[in-house]
């Protein structure tokens, strides 16, 4: 679609607008008894005009449409032609050539003694057809000469590739088997010291359990004291409380009133030092 085509569809578009508009909202209706409105009558003229210049416009629009129409068909018919017309000229320059090839390999019988020119004009076409074998076989030569070079280099491409897979795979099982004979010597460590890592494990959590016994009898202590000098403080008036308070602030807020905690938590045994599970071995791409 041409430029022309576009402007008119355009024109017509914002031309029908206000009408579609217009259909899509209708006023109210006058009542029946009163006289017409002058104003309604001048829209109605207006609204009439406009319809008409509208389908003057699509009827305009329709004809240049169908013109272009015309006119891409006319163009499309002498493309056609104008191919159709240098298709048949080259197919009768190829029978042509054709005709002259095929007459120049023919050989009918001489009826009488073979002339000069005849004997020349033969040579010629014995040369000429050598000529063209040799370059055929040569063309043919330098073709497989070539097909042999490429698969030469495939195969050094694939030979190579799979060089370096294997060098990969090698690599990987070599991996692979010194992850496995370490967790075959952490295996056996385990199996051997067995007994005291368990010996162990468990002093350890006595020891810890002691401990948190003895922390809670402590916290347990003073959460008596806490509770009975509560008690005492509630019993006595706000000035004997106040007093009290200020005699005892470093035992009710002071750093005193909390547990000690210890400075460094207790030495691991050696037994402990090393990892219990052995390390997990890294993810290895298979490829």
């Amino acid at each position: 679609m041409s430029l022309k085509s576009v402007f008119f569809s355009i024109l017509a578009a914002m031309l029908l607008l206000p009408v579609v508009q217009a259909e899509e909202s209708p006023a109210p209706a006058a009542p029946a008894a009163e006289p017409p409105n002058p104003m309604e009558e001048r829209v109605r003229t207006y609204r009439e005009q406009f319809d008409q210049r509208a389908r003057e416009a699509e009827a305009l629009r329709g004809a240049h449409q169908a013109e272009m129409d015309k006119l891409h068909e006319e163009r499309q018919a002498e493309m056609q032609a104008a191919r159709d017309e240098l298709q048949a000229e080259m197919e009768e320059v190829r029978e042509t050539h054709q005709a002259e090839v095929d007459s120049m390999r023919a050989q009918p019988p001489m009826p009488g003694p073979v002339s000069g020119r005849q004997q020349a004009a033969e040579k010629y076409l014995d040369e000429r057809q050598a000529f063209f074998e040799n370059q055929r076989q040569e063309r043919a030569a330098l073709a497989a000469k070539r097909r042999e070079a490429r698969y030469k280099a495939q195969e050094e491409r694939m030979d190579a590739h799979l060089k370096k897979r294997e060098e990969r795979l090698l690599s990987l099982v070599k991996r692979q088997e010194e992850m496995r004979n370490r967790a075959e010597d952490r295996h056996n460590y385990l199996v051997e010291n067995r007994d005291e890592i368990m010996d162990g494990m468990l002093d350890e959590q006595v020891e810890i359990a002691s401990r948190h016994e003895e922390l809670r009898k402590q916290a347990e202590e003073r959460r008596k004291e806490m509770a009975a000098v509560r008690t005492r403080m509630m019993e006595m008036a706000p000035e004997e409380r106040r007093a009290y308070m200020e005699a005892q602030r470093e035992a009710l807020f002071g750093e005193q009133s909390m547990p000690p905690q210890p400075a460094d938590p207790p030495a691991r045994p050696a037994w402990a030092q090393r990892p219990m599970r052995p390390p997990v071995p890294p993810a290895v791409p298979i490829r």
